[in-house]
Order: C-alpha cells, then structure tokens, then sequence
C-alpha cells in the first residue's frame, strides 16, 4: 500500500470531515484552501507518498503558517514528523490540531496513544488510550472495543517496564566494524569470541557479509568481505556453527528460491575456503518466508522465522533438527508459549543450549517489537517468554540479540533516523546483559585424534557426558582433519571416549568448574595406539606393570554398585575385545586406605568382579576375564591428601596375548 493510500485511510479515521463543521471561529474545511495552498497541499502528499517525508514536512511548514486554524495539516504534518521519527513534534501537532477543533474524534486519542508510546511517555499513553477506550467510536463496535483494550493493556506493561529499569549501558563495537557511510547488523561471533561476522548493507542497496578479528587491544580490526559466500545478490542474517565451518543464512528473490526468502547454507574445507551457498532444501524452505536462522553450536538444531500457514499468527518460530544422513528434519512450530498471533522474529539460540531469546510484538511489551527471553524446562517444554525490560527494550523495534559465549556480553544493532537526511544510520552495539537475563557461560573442548605412531589425524568417535545428569552420551565424529569441537557450560564435569576401530581406545574426565574455565578452553592432543597382531598396545598413561587406570568406571560411595556414565568406558572395553579375539583381560580393584584393610580388600575385589560382570552382560566371554582386588595394598599416590586418596581408589585393566 502508497504512503498515498495510507495517509487517506488516516484521513479517514480521524474523520476530518466531522472535524471541520466543530473547528471554533469559523474554521473551514480543508477543501476551501485557496488554490494555490490547494496546490502546494497535493505536493506535500505527492512527496508523503514517495516517502520524502522531510520535503513533505517542509510543505506543510508552508501551509500551516498561512492556514493556523486548520486541524487536518497538523495531523497531516503529523505523519510526516512520526515517519521521520520525530515523535515529540509529531506529538505537538496531533495536540495543536486537538485544540483547533471543538470535539476531538476517539481515533484522535488512539493515534496520541501510539505516538506517546513511540516516545516512551507511557504514562501519558496510558491516559490517552483509556480516553480512546471509553470513546463513542470504540464503543460502538465489538472488534474496536476489544482493539481497545489490547492497546490499553499494552500500555499498561508497558508502564509497568519503565517503572522498574534494568542496567543497560550499550556502546558501539571499537574499531573497524561500525561505518559512517553504511549500515551494519546481524552480529555473530565464533566460539573464541575472536571472529565477528555480520551484514553489512554497501551503497545503501547491497547486503553481504564481512568479518573482523578482535585485536589485543580488545578492538576490532577493519572488516574485510567473506570471500566465497558474497554474490551479487542480497545475503542476510546469519548463523554459524561453533566450529565455524557451517554457515546458514537468509537470501531472498533468488533464482533457485522456494519463495520470497529462504535459508542457504556454506561450507567451510580444511583450507579454511567456503563453498558456493546452496539452497538449504524443501525439508525447511516452502513457497512462504524462511528467514533469520539461529543454528545451535554443535550444528545439530535449526531455530528460524516463517510465514508458513498453519502457524498461530504473522511470523511464528520454527525448530529442526539434523538427522544422520545431514538432511533437516520436517520443521516444528515451537507452539503457543513462544509464538502468538503477532510476528516471532530474529532467534538466538544460545550456546547453554537451553535458552532461546527472540523478538515479539504479540506478547506485553513497551511497543512495536521487544526482546524476550524463554528455555526450556527439565520436562523440555517452553517456560514463559520474559520481557529483558526497560530500557533494553523501548518503544521502538528491537531485533537480533546475539550472546557471547560468556553469557553476559550481549550485542545487538541500533538504528536512528537523521531528521536532516532522512537516512537510516545503523551500527553494531554491545552492553552487560543483567544477570537474571543471562545464559548459562559456556567455554569450549577442543581436540586433535591422531595416530600414535604416524601422526596422521583420524576420523574417531567422541563421545562426552555431563556427570551431573543421567542423560546418554552425546557423539560426534572428529572428521577426516581429526579436529573436534565441543561448546559446553561450565561449571561442571564431563567424561569423555575416543574410539576408532584398529586402535585402543582413549578414556578421561575433565572439570570446567572455576573462573578459569569461563576464561580458557580445554584443549586436548589425543594419540591413539594401534591394535597390531603381534603386540598389545601400549599407553603413555599406563602403571608401572602395564595396567591402565578406567577414567570413568565409578561407584556408588563405598559400593560395588556400578554408576551409570561407567558403561561408556566399558562399552569401549568390551567393543575393543571383540575386535581383538586373542587378547584375554586382567581386572583389578583398588582403594586408598581410608578403613579397615580387610573391607577394603573384600571391596576392591567385588569392584573388580562387577567390572567383569558387566563385559559378560556384553558379550565378552567369561574365560578371557581374570579379576583380582588388591585393596590398599598398591598406591599410585600419598593418602595423606584427598587428591591422593581419589587417584589410588581405582579400577584397572591390563590387556594380556
């Protein structure tokens, strides 16, 4: 719809005809101007409807100093200061044109609402929207009425916000991401927190993508385009994995597109090269919009907007998921708690992968679009969205919230309008999220699996386990490069295999509790030793007689009751045996010397028997198991420390040709 066509509709609700036969001293109606002002007000909504609005402005500046008794141009310049996004003039003229006429229509007040809203005086929105509530015109339908009150309502939250605000402190990114000239948005940053990739929009017209490097001064260097994935057309919001070798995005009006935008995908080679960006697939796109994809860090889960029917408003948010074969799965709404009948846009799915942020105007907010904040509940379903608050959010549009990966440095793009140029000036922010709004922290485990003895890089299978829940264990594969990355939260502990078959397998636990985990990476070089025929492998890490101490085989405290997590490392156990008929394997128990030596050596013997009972349960053959316990009797290490005590109570396994 013309700007034309909009303005008359305006016209029309704030039914000037009816005002102009109220207008006190003899006001006249708005088609008596004379025919020279009659003129210069068609040029005025001539550059109204090709969105000149300041030369618009300008007009009406015109016509309103010869004609001050005439309601209908200050609404009228109105539009044109609320379009430039001056909402303390826009506000001025609507109270002008109220006070040039005898009866003020109810729309008069709804459209004084919206404007004291857009100006952040919610107060004020409030009372003007309860005088358009109780206004003949809203009473005197049901769908005006109940219009009314949701305005109201809002309006309400909207106060309610303001009165309690939030530390908000943004300043614009340092360094070479920010132009004068063009506009920049849709932040992301790697894992490392040392690469941000983001849209930037060249000439006003084309959107590609550039990526800058954190500096040691904590600035950011001069943006350079990303090679490989800009084309001469538009590309969009962005997402990219933890890794950084998977990059989703939005394109529109392409070529080999479903509908009017859709979402592609680039990958990174070991080269560091990307590829040519491909359509993501009709498993995602549709005929609709598909836009502002959210990938979560491991590249497993696809959050993104569509305008798909069958959604429970304009824009709902969608969920899929990464099957086997690389394929997504068939997209799922995330259901009434998250979407509404307004437009759900711009998700962040953060790296705690538990919390979702997104932009909405269907649910209370302070005006046009707010940030929310939901999660997921331990019965995994979607807890109520929470409004990040004043002055977070404003009565304007706020979109793309990106975290970093230490859950408290948020960054977003903030626009404003020059009232000189009539351009639209947008740069790349960053600001403390409160603590009650962040994420879980999260830091990264980063390892390399090679051959112990060529040095050549594998493709194994790693598989990590949070100790602190009974969920299975997550796996991934390493890849051709033998490099594995895994974003984890920290705070807690995680056990963790290495298996490729023809070699031994690789077992260890490690904590990311402490301030030094939020701060640097795990980072592990894993050389895995072959299974040779006429040899049994052996480990750097193994005891003085050969044995190898399970990382990850443990008990319930002062039991032979096997935990949970233990079946990772003795799956790997039992798999290796079978692989490698001739060996035959000693169990052995052990514990520190807290107690009576002869408990201990009863427990570490039936420890050591339920290690072997449950590589039968496998399928290992009872005979290739010998079991013995040792109880105190052997250390590794002093008892005299709590350290010590833990490394000598311990279960070990030594393979025997």
């Amino acid at each position: 719809m013309g700007l034309l066509r909009i303005l008359l509709l305006i016209l029309s609700l704030f039914s000037f005809a009816a005002c102009a036969t109220a207008q006190p001293g003899g006001g006249k109606d708005i088609s008596s101007l004379k025919k020279k002002d009659q003129r210069l007000l068609a040029e005025a909504r001539s550059e109204l409807d090709l969105g000149n609005f300041t030369k618009a402005k300008e007009k009406f500046d015109g016509l309103i100093s010869g004609n001050p008794d005439q309601s209908q141009l200050y609404y009228l310049r109105s539009i044109s200061f609320k379009e430039m996004g001056d909402f303390p003039s826009a506000i001025e003229d609507v109270r002008r044109g109220m006070a040039a006429q005898a009866e003020v229509g109810g729309v008069v007040y709804r459209e004084l609402g919206e404007l004291y809203s857009k100006n952040g005086q919610f107060e004020e929105a409030v009372g003007a929207f309860e005088l358009y509530a109780s206004s003949r015109y809203a009473t005197a339908r049901e769908d005006r009425r109940e219009k009314a009150e949701v305005l109201l309502k809002k309006a309400q939250t909207a106060r309610s916000l303001a009165a309690k605000p939030v530390p908000f402190n943004p300043v614009p990114v340092a360094g070479g991401v920010n132009t004068q000239d063009e506009m920049e948005y849709f932040p992301s940053l790697s894992i490392d927190g040392q690469n941000m990739v983001f849209t930037r929009r060249v000439e006003g017209q084309q959107e590609d993508f550039f990526i800058s490097t954190k500096q040691e001064d904590g600035t950011w260097s001069e943006a350079e385009p990303l090679d490989g994935v800009n084309t001469e057309f538009n590309e969009g919001a962005q997402s990219i994995t933890a890794d950084g070798n998977y990059l989703v995005f939005t394109a529109c009006d392409r070529l080999d597109g479903a509908g009017s935008c859709d979402l592609y995908y680039s990958e990174r080679n070991d080269q560091g090269n990307w590829s040519a960006a491909k359509n993501i697939g009709p498993e995602i796109n549709t005929r609709d919009y598909e836009a502002q994809p959210s990938i979560s860090a491991d590249g497993t889960l696809l959050f993104f907007a569509s305008r798909r029917p069958g959604g429970f408003g304009g824009a709902d948010l969608y969920l899929c998921g990464r099957l086997p074969s690389g394929k997504w799965s068939r997209p799922v709404n995330l259901g009434p708690t998250v979407n509404t009948a307004g437009d759900e846009l711009y998700p962040f799915w953060s790296p705690d992968g538990t919390t979702l942020y997104f932009t909405s105007d269907g649910h209370p907010g302070l005006g046009g679009a707010d940030i929310f904040r939901s999660g997921l509940s331990a019965d995994n379903k979607w807890m109520e969205p929470v409004n990040l608050g004043y002055p977070i959010n404003t009565a304007g549009e706020e979109t793309n919230l990106f975290i970093a990966p230490d859950g408290k440095t948020a960054y977003f793009s903030k626009g404003s309008l020059s009232v000189e140029t009539g351009k639209m000036d947008v740069d790349i922010y960053q600001f403390e999220l409160p603590e009650t709004l962040r994420p879980a922290p999260v830091t990264y485990v980063k390892a390399r699996v090679t051959d112990a003895v060529t040095g050549r890089p594998l493709a194994a299978t790693v598989r990590l386990r949070d100790l602190t829940q009974t969920a299975p264990p997550s796996s991934r594969q390493t890849g051709t490069s033998g490099s594995f990355l895994a974003v984890l939260p920290v705070g807690k502990d995680y056990a963790f295999t290495v298996d490729l078959e023809g070699y031994m397998f690789y077992a260890d636990r490690f904590s990311l509790a402490g301030e030094r985990a939020q701060i640097e990476p795990y980072l592990l070089d894993i050389a895995l030793q072959p299974i040779k025929k006429d040899a049994v492998p052996v480990s750097d890490r193994a005891e003085p007689d050969g044995a190898i101490a399970f990382r990850n085989v443990l008990f319930s405290s002062g039991s032979a009751k096997l935990l949970a997590v233990s079946g990772d490392e003795l799956d790997r156990l039992a798999a290796l045996l079978k692989e490698a008929p001739d060996f035959t394997v000693e169990i052995v128990g052990h514990t520190d010397d807290v107690g009576d030596e002869t408990t201990n050596l009863r427990l570490s013997q039936e420890r050591a028997a339920a290690v072997k009972d449950y590589l039968i349960e496998q399928g290992v053959e009872e005979a290739r198991i010998s079991t013995r316990g040792e109880g105190e009797a052997k250390p590794v290490a002093g008892n005299e420390t709590e350290e010590g005590r833990a490394r000598n109570r311990r279960t070990t396994f030594k393979l025997v040709r």
